[in-house]
């Protein structure tokens, strides 16, 4: 398996290698130029090859290779000994090569039902990438390096990355959100390279930042999803460095979404969406950097690497080429139209780009300060949760009123008189919900503001959703009829997906504020038999069991859960000691609920007498957010999703009876 997953990823270097060559230099050549796309199934292959070669060696417990003896172990189930191919830097470089190459693949099927002629320049930026992250795995790391001695068994997966399923989708939709931007910077390559591309480039890029967005969103969801469920400490968001490095190209990406519409309708910001898609691709090779470059402390980046040196060059390198091509390029995207008023959407577009762009860079300010400190002066210093609230707050309530107001505003010009009538009720749906996260207890003003806010955005979203579909009503259409048109019909599918978007981000933030403000947590020592109050609930404690499998053993405490209606619901946190660690893994226990989360963790288990140290948290508007996660992404694929238009050959209905066409 060795042998063969190396001479795969050694064909896949050769094959990026040549796809480079051939579109850089098949402008006048017809025929390199295609074998430029030929190379991307190439790839595809061979690394679909080398991945396959490491999964054999994973389920066949083939310990000779260096990283499947790090990674998995013989008692793994079947399902974690495929994880673990992401468990580990090597394991998680093949899957990200599949995932770009996969990628590649896709844009040589998408070139041939869309020829133009800067599409050369796509293939050659997307082989350039792919010669990259090739080249970790065939010259920086060797991910089918033999063990020396080989040993019986393996040392398993970390144990974190064992407690829950969810690793068996986080990283991959992840990665298909990250590496998905490498497709819209050969766009904007393009763009920037061919005189004819200044326009074509945004609608051609679209679908496919699209894609790559919705991925991350999904990705940066169930990573929340699976703190929440997993490290045991009430919430689902924690500013960890990484998850940070992860947010910042969503938000990037969110503000290009926004602004190349300003491009598409009215031919303005065009050198700023180049720019935002250049930003977007560095933040992933920037994030990607520190994780996997032995940088930061997280639970997510790997320990150790020795590809740190490799990534610095190359983002320095993307960096350089990307201010050099801006440089020498900008003329060929000057904008030719204007905003004609203040009071439009394209101006609160506008709007929503500056913020979302201060929010990123506030947020990788505070990321990359400890690392610059520690560079310079040698002092490790912090920057945590007090900081992001702080700076981001502000910012983040501004989204939401920006979000709750545009999609209520016309294109060119509005009028305030119109405006205000949509937004009243909007409005005092807005002032009910804050006054009623104050009455329930949430301190200060930014929690009842910021529910206020959300409400508002929920409100705009929904009363502009119920316009559209009555005004198809009233056009005659029955009311199945206009609602399925305004969702599926192209004319409007894509600003009703924003919608959603919008729906599912103010669902979000509305769980957000909740969570934030109204939530509880209690602590309490009990011995078997005894109960006590904790943040509302009596909780009764029966005692402590221990489970024993090959893989861990599990101390789990048996919790009888009193609610305020009489109720009783069992809860059974555990604390987990994998094999081959000394730390246990504390695994909390959850009930959920539509507006309240209870959720226990087990801090101890103290001999004699099996007495137990318990933590009851009360979290209220958790599912919303997990709700608004699924709609920001639901929306985002239906803005993309391809609609099969009516063919102007085909005959209509007059065409049909004998009448001119």
């Amino acid at each position: 398996m060795d042998v063969f997953g190396r001479t795969s990823l050694l064909l896949a270097f050769a094959a990026a290698a040549w796809g480079l060559f051939a579109a850089l230099f098949g402008g006048r050549r017809p025929a390199l130029a295609e074998s430029a796309r030929a190379s991307c199934f190439a790839v595809v292959l061979a690394t679909a090859a080398a991945n396959a070669a490491m999964l054999a060696a994973l389920l066949s417990d083939d310990f000779a290779v260096r990283y499947v003896a790090e990674s998995s172990s013989r008692a793994a189930p079947g399902l974690y000994k495929v994880l673990a191919l992401w468990g580990g830097a090597g394991g998680s470089l093949l899957l990200w090569n599949l995932v770009l190459a996969g990628y590649g693949a896709a844009l040589a099927c998408w070139a041939r039902r869309h020829p133009h002629p800067a599409l050369r320049w796509v293939f050659a930026t997307v082989a350039g990438v792919q010669v990259f992250f090739l080249s970790l795995v065939v010259v920086a790391t060797d991910p089918f390096a033999l063990a020396a001695p080989v040993p019986a068994d393996g040392a398993g997966l970390q144990p974190l990355l064992r407690s829950n399923v969810l690793m068996a989708v986080h990283p991959p939709v992840l990665y298909l959100g990250l590496i998905g931007f490498a497709v819209p910077l050969g766009f904007a390559v393009a763009a920037l390279a061919e005189r004819d591309a200044a326009d074509w480039w945004v609608q051609a890029a679209r679908r496919w930042v699209l894609a790559a967005w919705c991925f991350l969103a999904a990705g940066l969801c169930l990573g929340a999803l699976w703190a929440y469920t997993v490290l045991g400490w009430g919430g689902f968001w924690a500013w960890d460095p990484v998850e940070n490095a992860a947010l910042l190209p969503w938000l990037t990406a969110t503000a290009y979404l926004h602004s190349a519409r300003l491009q598409q309708r009215r031919g303005i910001l065009k050198i700023w969406n180049v720019g935002l898609i250049l930003a977007t691709f560095v933040l992933t090779v920037l994030g990607t950097f520190l994780t996997r470059g032995s940088l930061l402390v997280s639970v997510h980046a790997f320990a150790d690497s020795a590809i740190g040196p490799f990534f610095l060059v190359f983002l320095g390198t993307v960096v350089v080429a990307a201010f050099v091509l801006v440089l020498r390029r900008a003329g060929r995207l000057r904008s030719r139209g204007k905003l004609d008023a203040a009071l439009s959407r394209e101006t609160f577009f506008l709007g929503n780009n500056l913020v979302l762009s201060v929010l990123a860079a506030a947020i990788g300010a505070g990321m990359l300060y400890p690392l610059i400190v520690e560079a310079s002066s040698g002092t490790e210093v912090t920057v945590g949760k007090p900081f992001y609230t702080q700076t981001t707050t502000p910012l983040l309530l501004l989204v939401l009123l920006l979000a709750g107001i545009a999609p209520l505003l016309p294109w060119r010009k509005g009028q305030p008189g119109r405006l205000l009538r949509r937004l009243a009720l909007p409005a005092a749906a807005a002032v009910v919900a804050a006054a009623g996260m104050r009455v329930a207890g949430a301190p200060g003003t930014a929690v009842p503001l910021g529910f206020g806010l959300a409400v508002f955005a929920a409100a705009g979203a929904l009363s502009e959703l119920a316009r559209s579909a009555r005004a198809r009503y009233s056009r005659g259409n029955a009311v199945l009829g206009s609602l399925w048109t305004a969702f599926v019909g192209h004319a409007v599918r894509r600003s009703h997906g924003a919608l959603l978007a919008h729906l599912g981000l103010a669902l979000a933030a509305a769980g957000i504020a909740a969570s934030a403000g109204l939530s509880r947590e209690a602590e309490a020592t009990l011995v078997p038999g005894q109960s006590a109050v904790l943040a509302g609930y009596r909780l009764s404690y029966a005692g402590a069991e221990q489970h024993a499998d090959p893989e861990r053993t599990t101390l789990s405490a048996r919790l009888t859960l009193g609610t305020g209606d009489g109720s009783e619901g069992e809860l059974s946190p555990s604390i987990a000691s994998y094999r081959g660690t000394t730390d246990p893994i504390g695994e909390p226990a959850l009930r959920r609920g539509v507006w309240t989360d209870l959720y226990a963790t087990l801090l101890a288990v103290q001999q004699p007498g099996n007495q137990a140290t318990v933590r009851l948290y009360v979290n209220p508007g958790v599912s919303w957010f997990w709700a608004g996660g699924a709609l920001v992404v639901i929306g985002g694929f239906l803005c993309g999703w391809p609609v099969r238009r009516r063919s102007p050959s085909r005959p209509g209905r007059a065409a049909a009876v004998g009448a001119a066409p």
